[in-house]
């Protein structure tokens, strides 16, 4: 059988390694996927450094990838072999994306616009599931504003969301989500370098973090807001985004509660992105069809990029980076092909 290089964690809190492994066979109903390119996200150096999620090793990260169809499982009709497509990983070894070749289940996949290059359809699988659950997913989800994915969405008209971290990855997809439903006022607080892209991308109002404290925020707000989403996930942006939501709205974070107070009146989500969660697969099925229309029409665009020369060899330096806060406003990719034996 035909091998691939492949990034290991070796162990829990341990060591990156590039190792050689076996290229899968697509069971039924799945693609084979010749990755090339993956971004990477904050939770990859979070779970070697705090050994969270992740249970059997050595074990393969990475849930963003860019690539083309390399094989076709039993029984799937909707690809075919060359198709250049997006998906978003699993912390699984056969599913994981920091690897030249990766397992999809075909309903969670969608094709690439030729005006895309694969390091741009990178950026996007990962943030945007975690910002278009929030948001449209129904109950157990999200804040259900448009819970059957529809054409066009439902218009929030006359209503105002605000976005803490409106310049991370998550918080430019929430942004130009917010746009598409229509909100009429989409508030973005974040650092003042990133406000012209911001305003591009759909806000409304731009907040400048160092102008206006977090805990200040709700000053610069006029109003309750029906929406917060919250990108950042400190206790500070949790309760700061408890106060200015209205009762009849919700508050939606990207982190666990960290809260001091929990009022009973305020509707408090916490999101998980991702198609493969257990509750997760319709509402994923339903959003995964009609990816290649947002991103088609321009109504989703990627993430600004920087790539990390050196294939997979490349990773553990970009993750260092982003531990130490060293990225802002871009995402970090790299090219599993290019890496060298």
């Amino acid at each position: 059988m035909s091998t691939q290089q492949a990034l290991f964690l070796e162990k829990p809190k341990g060591d990156f390694v590039v190792n050689t492994r076996d290229i899968p066979t697509p069971p039924a109903g799945e693609i084979l996927i010749k990755i090339h390119a993956t971004a990477l996200n904050p939770v990859d150096w979070k779970i070697q450094k705090y050994a969270a999620f992740i249970k059997n090793y050595p074990a393969i990260l990475g849930t963003d990838l860019a690539g083309e169809v390399e094989a076709l499982g039993d029984g799937v009709t909707k690809f075919k072999k060359g198709d250049r497509i997006l998906a978003q990983g699993y912390f699984t070894n056969d599913r994981a994306t920091f690897q030249q070749y990766t397992l999809i289940p075909e309903r969670f996949i969608a094709k690439i616009p030729e005006s895309l290059a694969f390091d741009q359809a990178a950026t996007i699988p990962v943030a945007f599931l975690a910002a278009v659950t929030g948001l449209f997913g129904g109950k157990g989800l999200g804040a259900g504003l448009n819970p059957d994915v529809e054409w066009p969405a439902p218009q929030q008209k006359d209503q105002t969301i605000v976005i803490i971290g409106g310049s991370s990855s998550v918080g430019q997809y929430a942004i130009q989500l917010s746009k598409f439903l229509g909100f009429s006022t989409i508030v973005a607080y974040a650092s003042k370098k990133h406000h012209a892209l911001l305003a591009d991308l759909g806000a409304t109002q731009l907040v400048d973090r160092a102008a206006v404290p977090l805990e200040k925020l709700d000053t610069a707000v006029s109003g309750p807001a029906k929406i917060v989403y919250d990108a950042v996930a400190s206790a500070e942006s949790q309760e700061i985004a408890t106060k200015i939501v209205s009762t009849e709205g919700a508050v939606i974070t990207v982190g666990e509660d960290k809260r001091s107070e929990k009022p009973a009146d305020k509707t408090f989500l916490n999101v998980f992105g991702s198609s493969f969660a257990p509750g997760h697969e319709v509402f994923g099925e339903k959003l995964w069809a009609k990816v290649g229309r947002l991103l088609e029409e321009k109504i989703i665009r990627p993430n600004r990029l920087e790539v990390i020369p050196g294939g997979l060899n490349g990773i553990v330096s970009g993750l260092k980076r982003l531990e130490n806060n060293e990225i802002s406003g871009e995402k970090l990719v790299v090219r599993p092909q290019e890496t060298e034996t």
